[in-house]
């Protein structure tokens, strides 16, 4: 198998920033397809958690945070196995007072804080919406840690 073709699984990080029963989400347009996101990116070899969270927020947001604690994991497994993202998610804090804008990446497109029950009207992905809608209140009480599964679904060519 050339290193091209080879299969490897990307690990995720999503930093959840939680204010007023809003969430911190960010626009990503690809393929003239637009969908939000919890922000965050691909953990690089080498990197920490913590350091891949902290790297990803300035780049996508502009903003400086910490990691406050684990909150769950889903997956996303193309049906053709040509892409399979472990999503680790993360409740963040900002720190300081930097202004929030949106990272220089060309697919990147807005950032909002948007309200947790508006958060099934938008295309969401991974389509975990109607969990953290469900779950999010339990998220922020408790340190119980969950695992929600595989949420592939037939999007639309995303490469």
């Amino acid at each position: 198998m050339s290193e091209q073709n080879a299969r490897f699984i990307r690990i995720r990080i999503g930093v959840i920033i939680v204010r007023d029963d809003k969430i911190l989400l960010i626009e990503h347009v690809k393929n003239g397809h637009s969908y939000w996101l919890i922000p965050g990116g691909g953990l690089n070899y080498g990197e920490t958690i913590e350091e891949c969270a902290k790297r990803e927020m300035k780049e996508e947001t502009n903003l400086d945070i910490s990691l406050d604690r684990y909150l769950f994991s889903s997956e996303t497994i193309a049906p053709d196995g040509s892409r399979h993202i472990v999503n680790l998610f993360f409740l963040g804090e900002i720190n300081g007072d930097s202004p929030m804008s949106v990272g220089d990446e060309e697919r990147l497109r807005s950032l909002a804080f948007v309200p947790v029950r508006d958060l099934e009207d938008i295309e969401f992905h991974p389509p975990i919406a109607h969990l953290i809608k469900q779950h999010l209140s339990a998220f922020l009480s408790d340190s119980e840690e969950r695992h929600f599964g595989n949420f592939w679904e037939s999007y639309p060519d995303l490469r």
